[in-house]
């Protein structure tokens, strides 16, 4: 099975200069993050399974979704994560014209900020196709774009123990982790995936590891480079 592109050094620094990669930090945190969702049945077992461990996650929700299972999106929320906004239709979007690209990100915007009460911070691109013009739109809109630091392709269902080796490769405080709790058709299986959460979180934990969403990644960096300077 091929690499995923955040492997390649190359590729990953290429990303890493245009969208949120990894935020830089001396402290034993990483962020989980979820991706096509919310999904009836993978999206619950999941919350409680954080919830049980005191884990907070950032779930990139697709607006179709959202349509169907608002309800996941305020538990998700009302327990303290993140939601980000993974568009309405999980579109690649960086062939669509300008104005398609936009409608993609407010419309899912809005149903997100229906159910929450709040605007989503962070955007993620479907697949991870992006160009100039789909960041530019993006931050015009003012989302900050993400990719992240290991996609250990947990969707193609390649065992358990093969999600681990990816995850476990390139595991660093400060990382982004690309999961998916949900897929295009809602029959998607994501029973590795939960596993292999299950199984990371126990070893993080056991190491002294804190789980932030996001923003509380980001933020806690930014605050503690802050402090540094001031000294």
């Amino acid at each position: 099975m091929s690499p995923s592109l955040l492997d390649v050094p190359s590729v990953r620094e290429y990303l890493c200069r245009q969208l949120l990669c990894r935020v830089p930090t001396p402290h034993k945190a990483v962020a989980l993050t979820f991706d096509d969702g919310p999904h009836p049945s993978h999206t619950p077992w999941l919350l409680d399974m954080l919830a049980a461990k005191d884990i907070k996650a950032t779930f990139f929700v697709v607006g179709r979704r959202v349509r169907r299972f608002r309800d996941l999106v305020g538990r998700a929320q009302a327990e303290g994560h993140e939601i980000g906004n993974h568009t309405d239709h999980h579109l690649p979007l960086s062939p669509l014209p300008a104005g398609l690209i936009a409608r993609e990100l407010n419309v899912c915007g809005r149903l997100v900020e229906g159910v929450t009460g709040h605007r989503p911070r962070f955007m993620r691109p479907p697949m991870g196709w992006f160009n100039d013009k789909v960041l530019r739109i993006s931050r015009e809109l003012g989302y900050e774009p993400v990719i992240g630091t290991i996609h250990p392709q947990d969707s193609r269902q390649p065992g358990v123990p093969t999600i681990m080796r990816r995850l476990h490769r390139r595991l660093e405080p400060g990382a982004i982790i690309i999961l998916h709790d949900g897929g295009w058709r809602i029959r998607a299986s994501r029973q590795q995936t939960l596993r292999a959460v299950d199984l990371l979180t126990d070893e993080l934990l056991a190491q002294g590891f804190a789980f932030p969403t996001l923003s509380g990644l980001v933020d806690d960096a930014a605050a503690g480079k802050a402090d540094d300077e001031s000294v």
